[in-house]
């Protein structure tokens, strides 16, 4: 629950349920118990409702934008992917 931040009443912004995805700038926005913003940078995603909504999902709704968006590789850690041979 973020503090200190001028949301209006009611909302919520939390990252539980995100998790390697929240140092990469991912958030959500809870408009109520039951509908919540994906958010990136402060760009809005979609509005999902949190019924069925897992974590696991939300990771991979968080990779996908970021594949299709920003041209990222799939590797969570800075610097990219690492040639073994």
């Amino acid at each position: 629950m973020a503090t200190g931040n001028a949301l209006p009443v009611g909302k919520r912004v939390q990252t539980q349920g995100l998790g390697e995805y929240a140092r990469r700038g991912f958030m959500l926005e809870y408009l109520d118990d039951t509908v919540f913003v994906l958010l990136h940078d402060g760009e809005q995603l979609g509005i999902f409702s949190a019924a069925g909504s897992s974590d696991r999902w939300l990771q991979e709704e968080c990779a996908r934008h970021l594949v299709f968006k920003h041209g990222w590789d799939g590797c969570l850690w800075e610097g990219g992917r690492r040639e073994t041979t």
